[in-house]
């Protein structure tokens, strides 16, 4: 783990005690408790995930929940991409009551800050129930094999939406008769094709690609971009051959090279928005809501707002179409409706500094009821949804707030706690036979904008799935996702990752910004830089992780 000087570590316990309410340190395990205790109490939670919007607990579902449980969160959250709040709450000992801290969970397994769960769950039903058959998915490690964790993604959730990654304006596709784009080769020609046909929108200059490398993020826009069109599924900063489970840092791929080079060649062409590597998710989302974003390579649930924001402007033709583009379609094909099946791992834990652990597993057993779930996912019962011939309904004024108002959640609240608590997946089926989530095939299709169901008439398919090659094409990998797994933080494989990640932010940027002339010595020197990291070896050790997975899980 990283070592902090005596005057960091100082501050660090200053800092962290002022900012979250410690609790008692004795690590233990406690029978669940009943929700017959509704006595109100305050439960300290930090969020990963979590923002100022989302974070009052003062909506109308918020307030359900605690008339229910009398259980009101205090939400703490990352304040400008923050990555030092977990490892300063291990510098002072001192923790929320619960916590949801994604990929820094090791460091807090490692440091003895997360109570183990697995007598709680064996008397906590409803937690039980959703988890079922996966529940030694939640296990941390073949070493380890404890559960400090609830998995934070909905279970046996359906798989219905490709996700997005390489879009492009339906304006574009219908200005060229909805052309076949299914290489890099194809969506740089129609990029440029169209910017030269129209230089402005609206009065101001068009953009081609953008793309987004604030902090993490870049991992999604310029990394999973290149794995996606090399026929990858998303399995973080790996590769994994799908016979062997052997794994590489996938930008050691040989043929990553001719991804960025194309993204050289649009560079050169003025077809990259210079502020790609510069540029703050709000400023990259408020420009992608001005509609002179031609493309953009980005996982859908990132630049929703700006999506409702265009629709809300009467300008859904600005908005994107997901394709299945790849660098080589006689070589790859889009890997994006692969079924990697539940993956457990980092979620939501107890930590040691909690006072009432058993009443705070109570709540959390409560979150994973039907009536939770149903509350989390539809809402109020004759607020948000309705109830006709015995089914949930969603009115059409209350769809036309979802599809228009980029603020729908934070302010009516559904939604809102679904995600990183327990939940159930899209298509699953409560008692009553109807869908725990409002997702299901006629819903999705039935809100398509109309941009986005005209773009699906012209290629003669129902929905965005249908366009990509099927979940059957692709076998289920046995480890789940492998971005999911378990690093030991103290670990070489971890110290090496973070170092590659680091160059990889710096060097790949360098790459698609330098002369066309000098990409190949550019490019080379980044793949030298990685083997001198000891990348070749770490290589090795996140194998050796996924197959101690696969054991595990009792594979």
């Amino acid at each position: 783990m990283k070592k902090f000087k005596i005057f960091s570590l100082i501050v660090s316990v200053t800092l962290v005690a002022s900012l979250i309410s410690g609790c008692s340190t004795a690590k233990k395990t406690i029978p669940q408790a009943s929700l017959s205790d509704k006595s109100p109490i305050t439960i300290t939670f930090y969020n990963a995930d979590g923002n100022a919007k989302s974070s009052t607990f003062t909506d109308p579902i918020a307030k359900e929940i605690t008339k229910e449980t009398g259980v009101t969160l205090k939400i703490d959250y990352p304040v400008a991409g923050n990555t030092q709040r977990v490892p300063l709450m291990i510098a002072s000992g001192q923790y929320p009551d619960i916590i949801y801290a994604k990929g820094d969970t090791p460091k807090l397994v490692e440091a003895g800050a997360l109570l183990e769960l697995d007598k709680m769950i064996t008397t906590s039903p409803n937690i039980s129930s959703v988890y079922g058959k996966y529940l030694s998915r939640l296990k941390y490690s073949l070493d380890d094999p404890k559960t400090y964790t609830l998995g934070a993604y909905g279970v046996d959730s359906a798989l219905w939406n490709p996700g997005g990654i390489l879009a492009i304006q339906h304006a574009v596709l219908k200005d060229q008769g909805y052309p076949q784009i299914k290489t890099m080769k194809d969506y740089e020609d129609s990029i440029a094709a169209y910017m030269k046909k129209y230089p402005t929108i609206n009065g101001q200059k068009t953009i081609g690609l953008s793309l987004l490398a604030d902090d993490w993020k870049w991992l999604i826009s310029v990394g999973n971009s290149a794995s996606s069109a090399l026929g990858s599924p998303d399995n973080g900063e790996w590769a994994i051959d799908s016979n062997t489970n052997v794994a590489t840092y996938k930008f050691m791929q040989p043929d990553m090279k001719e991804y960025y080079r194309v993204l050289n060649d649009m560079n050169a062409k003025g077809l990259l928005d210079p502020e790609s590597f510069t540029q703050k998710t709000d400023a990259y989302l408020a420009k992608l809501s001005t509609g002179r974003v031609l493309a953009i390579a980005d996982a859908s649930w990132d630049y929703g707002t700006a999506v409702t924001t265009l629709v809300k402007a009467g300008t859904p033709e600005r908005t994107w179409a997901t394709l299945p583009i790849v660098l080589d379609s006689s070589k790859y094909k889009n890997a994006s409706m692969t079924n990697q099946g539940y993956g457990g791992s980092t979620g939501i834990g107890i930590t040691t500094s909690c006072k009432n652990p058993k009443r705070v597993m109570a709540f959390l057993d409560w979150m994973a009821s039907d009536k939770a779930q149903i509350l989390n996912n539809w809402g109020i019962e004759g607020v948000d949804y309705t109830i006709e011939n015995g089914k949930r309904t969603v009115t059409a004024a209350e769809q036309t707030m979802k599809n228009t108002d980029p603020d729908y959640s934070v302010k009516t609240g559904v939604g809102l706690y679904s995600y990183p608590f327990p939940q159930r997946g899209d298509g699953v089926k409560d008692p009553s036979g109807q869908n725990y989530t409002t997702a299901n095939t006629e819903t999705i299709t039935k809100n398509y904008n109309s941009a986005e169901k005209e773009t699906l008439t012209a290629y003669k398919v129902d929905m965005w799935k249908d366009l990509y090659p099927p979940t059957s094409a692709f076998k289920e990998p046995e480890y789940g996702a492998a971005w999911l797994t378990n690093i030991p933080a103290d670990s070489q494989l971890n110290i090496s990752l973070t170092k590659a990640d680091a160059e990889s932010q710096k060097s790949i940027p360098k790459a698609i910004l330098a002369s066309p002339a000098n990409f190949d010595k550019v490019w080379d020197d980044y793949q030298a830089s990685l083997k001198k990291i000891g990348m070749e070896k770490a290589n090795a050790d996140f194998t050796k992780l996924l197959k101690d997975k696969v054991k595990l899980w009792g594979k």
